[in-house]
C-alpha cells in the first residue's frame, strides 16, 4: 500500500483501528482517501459519525470543501455506499471524468484496490497480457492475427 505522507498513513490507521473495522474494506477505502489531505483529516467528524459508524453526507457541503477535497470524499463516499448524489444530475460527478481529474489518482487507484481486495490481489493475471503492436511492423493487420 502506498501513502501519500506519514500523516496520511497514521490518520488511515488509527481510524480503521477507532472503528473497530481492521478487515472492512469498506472503511479501509474510506479513511484511506480522507486521509490524503489536511482539510479532509481535520474535518473527518463532519464526513464521518463515529458514534454512529457511518458517512455524514451533509459533509460534501460543507465550505472548507475544495474541488479536490470534494472529489475525494465523493470518492470515498461512493466506494463505502455506492452513493452517487441526490439526484441524476448529481452522478455525472461521481464519474472517473470528474473524479479522476487530478494530482491524487494513484492514492485513487489504491483505494479501489483497497474496496475490492479479491479483485485486485493478482493484477498479473493472464487476462492482462496485453501486447501492443511491434513498433516496426509494416502492416498492424498481421500483428491482429497473431
Amino acid at each position: 500500500m502506498i501513502f501519500k505522507d506519514l500523516a496520511h498513513e497514521q490518520f488511515y490507521e488509527g481510524n480503521v483501528i477507532r472503528t473497530h473495522r481492521q478487515h472492512d474494506p469498506y472503511r479501509k477505502a474510506l479513511f484511506y482517501l480522507l486521509g490524503l489531505t489536511e482539510d479532509t483529516r481535520r474535518n473527518i467528524n463532519d464526513l464521518y459519525n463515529f458514534k454512529e459508524d457511518s458517512i455524514r453526507l451533509e459533509g460534501l457541503n460543507e465550505g472548507w470543501q475544495t474541488g479536490t477535497t470534494s472529489r475525494l470524499t465523493r470518492l470515498a463516499f461512493n466506494l463505502y455506499t455506492g452513493y452517487t448524489g441526490e439526484s441524476e444530475e448529481d452522478a455525472r460527478y461521481y464519474s472517473p471524468y470528474y473524479l479522476f481529474d487530478n494530482g491524487l489518482l494513484p492514492y485513487f487507484f489504491e483505494a479501489v484496490k483497497l474496496r475490492y481486495p479479491s479483485y485486485a490481489s493478482d493484477l498479473s493475471q493472464s487476462w492482462v497480457g496485453f501486447q501492443p503492436f511491434a513498433v516496426n511492423s509494416n502492416d498492424a493487420w498481421n500483428e491482429l492475427e497473431q
